[in-house]
């Protein structure tokens, strides 16, 4: 789920419909629904061109969405079985955690292009940017969270969380990474 502010709308992820719903808040009514790629998993705004991304687990793929007409303009191929999805403000730049590829693919939005992938460890879900460093967060089946330089597009450290990680968030009012480890049930 994200919200877009240039027009106040929400937009909601269906993955077993294969489509993202447009909710208007002022009205709590679904306005619209966009049909994407195969099994969208996560959303994400993009302020510096107003545009949508949605990962399509099962299309390997990333749909772009213009709010502004509520369709999908473009479909970025990206590594296999993606799911999470973050902005980098910093460079500008899309990082999506492609789960079966074990990589981080960089979409240039300028271009709607993969300009580079990063490997990182096994089976990465969730991706966080964190405002506080600048740096990218990306959780794997590893039992660890990949920092990412986005000035080099290089994996900087890898971080031991908890067993299975499922869920990663930045907390800008203290600076912290919360990681969710779904197979130990805790929180890191």
């Amino acid at each position: 789920i994200t919200y877009d502010p240039s027009n106040g709308y929400i937009y909601v992820t269906n993955c077993e419909s294969n489509t993202v719903s447009v909710i208007d808040p002022a009205t709590n009514q679904v306005i619209a629904n966009i049909n994407v790629g195969e099994q969208p998993g996560s959303i994400v705004y993009d302020p510096s061109n107003g545009y949508l991304y949605v990962t399509n687990w099962r299309s390997n793929s990333v749909s772009v969405i213009n709010p502004s007409t509520n369709r999908v303009i473009a479909t970025i191929p990206v590594g296999n079985e993606p799911f999470g999805i973050t902005y980098d403000p910093s460079n500008g730049y899309i990082y999506v955690a492609d789960c079966g590829s074990n990589k981080v693919s960089v979409i240039d939005p300028s271009n709607l292009t993969v300009i580079t992938d990063i490997g990182v460890g096994s089976f990465p879900k969730c991706i966080v940017y964190d405002s506080g460093n600048g740096y990218i967060y990306v959780d794997d089946g590893s039992n660890s969270v990949c920092v990412i330089d986005p000035a080099t597009n290089q994996v900087i450290a890898n971080i031991t969380v908890g067993n299975y990680p499922i869920g990663i968030a930045y907390d800008p009012s203290n600076g912290y990474i919360y990681v969710a480890d779904w197979g130990s049930g805790t929180i890191s």
